[in-house]
């Protein structure tokens, strides 16, 4: 057995947790800032991201991203193409030789697609090890990014298709901006089976009747009864792990 969790974390509020149970997991920009050496690299990414964490340490992470969440299984995350992110700290000889060799590179005239999109994609990847996080109008200094142990999925980079791989910050900078480009991505989806779901995370212990209602009601079709009957044993409240774990 290895020393890092078998499940991958999704947290989220309580709409989001129903929608993904309903329609699976919908691709949406983030925006991401990689300073390094007082320089910023700013872009909006189509992207899931997840946490590899412990079920005790969610308690940790709930007040930053929701109570409510989904974990699933790092075989199915291998499976769908899902890869932990590159952390980079400032000051580092591997960060400089890095940024400095992808920022050289993006200066070269290339008609090779693939170049470009190799080139793209490993800024997909990258976060920074440390900074400022600001959520819900609050900024938490010094945030270690590194602790969350991100995994993330991307959509494959393809020619002819409706979305950009990325965004510059002057194309994602206003709410109507950020709904335009999001509704190109209204077809894309991450899915996954019953069989993948190992924890369903509430806020409550009184709202797991809920969850299993409405499990029942839109995946009542598409899965088993014995597969709903084995979700609704895999749901856990912030409240009970908190006490338990």
């Amino acid at each position: 057995m290895g020393l890092s969790p078998s499940t991958l974390f999704h947290l989220t509020s309580k709409s989001g947790l129903k929608g993904i149970l309903k329609d699976n997991f919908k691709i949406k920009y983030c925006f991401e800032k990689l300073s390094h050496n007082e320089k910023n690299l700013e872009m909006a990414i189509p992207m899931v991201s997840f946490c590899d964490i412990k079920i005790s340490e969610i308690t940790e992470h709930i007040g930053k991203y929701g109570s409510y969440g989904i974990g699933l299984s790092k075989e199915w995350a291998s499976e769908k193409g899902l890869n932990p992110l590159l952390y980079l700290t400032d000051e580092s000889d591997f960060s400089n030789v890095l940024i400095s060799s992808i920022r050289k590179f993006a200066q070269i005239k290339t008609e090779n697609v693939e170049d470009r999109y190799n080139l793209t994609n490993i800024f997909r990847y990258i976060k920074v090890y440390e900074s400022d996080l600001t959520r819900k109008g609050k900024t938490l200094k010094n945030y270690r990014f590194a602790d969350e142990r991100e995994w993330r999925y991307t959509p494959k980079m393809r020619a002819n298709k409706k979305f950009k791989d990325w965004l510059l910050p002057n194309e994602y900078d206003t709410p109507e901006k950020k709904r335009i480009e999001n509704t190109k991505l209204a077809n894309e989806r991450l899915y996954f089976n019953a069989n993948q779901i190992l924890y369903i995370i509430v806020k409550k212990e009184s709202e797991i009747n809920e969850i299993i209602n409405y499990i029942k009601t839109v995946k009542g079709k598409n899965y088993t009864m014995e597969e709903v009957d084995r979700l609704t044993t895999r749901i856990l409240s912030c409240e009970r792990i908190l006490n338990d774990f």
